[in-house]
């Protein structure tokens, strides 16, 4: 069995495109829902070639089976959140599905805005983002949880 590995590198003019013609389709199905961009691609900085959007919804249940019945891959629901995933032309778009009021939606709008104001900051995370090439998905994910515990979340 081949274990995939992750490549870093700086969001294309196409991940951008497809970031925004994701948040407007998506925004369209879920009109009762606001919908944001999330992760690497909002800042924007580099990263593994995936498009983050976050879903803030009153109904989780009704908008993760509007999403799946719209190609997107159920994953799991952690901590009320439902995680659905989608592959467009190699890209990985992720999507989380967000209840009202959870602590994640701050989580999430005062990470991307701390990388956006701090450039050295942003920086040094994608230098150290740029070391994470070649490990797998879970390694991956694991070591940049571990950076951001150490040098964002503080920050916060």
């Amino acid at each position: 069995m081949k274990i995939r590995t992750e490549m870093v590198g700086n969001n294309s003019q196409e991940d951008l495109s497809l970031q925004q013609e994701l948040l407007e389709k998506i925004k369209k199905l879920l009109p009762n829902s606001k919908v944001e961009a999330i992760g690497a691609t909002a800042v924007p900085m580099v990263g593994r070639p995936e498009v983050d959007l976050m879903v803030i919804s009153e109904n989780i249940t009704g908008d993760s089976d509007i999403l799946i019945q719209n190609r997107y891959k159920p994953g799991p629901v952690i901590d009320g959140i439902s995680f659905l995933k989608m592959m467009v032309s190699g890209v990985e778009v992720a999507v989380q599905v967000i209840p009202a009021g959870h602590k994640m939606i701050d989580m999430h709008r005062n990470i991307i805005a701390l990388l956006q104001r701090d450039g050295g900051l942003r920086e040094k995370y994608e230098e150290f983002k740029r070391t994470l090439s070649i490990l797998s998905r879970e390694e991956y994910k694991r070591k940049k949880s571990e950076w951001i515990d150490k040098n964002i979340k503080p920050l916060l």
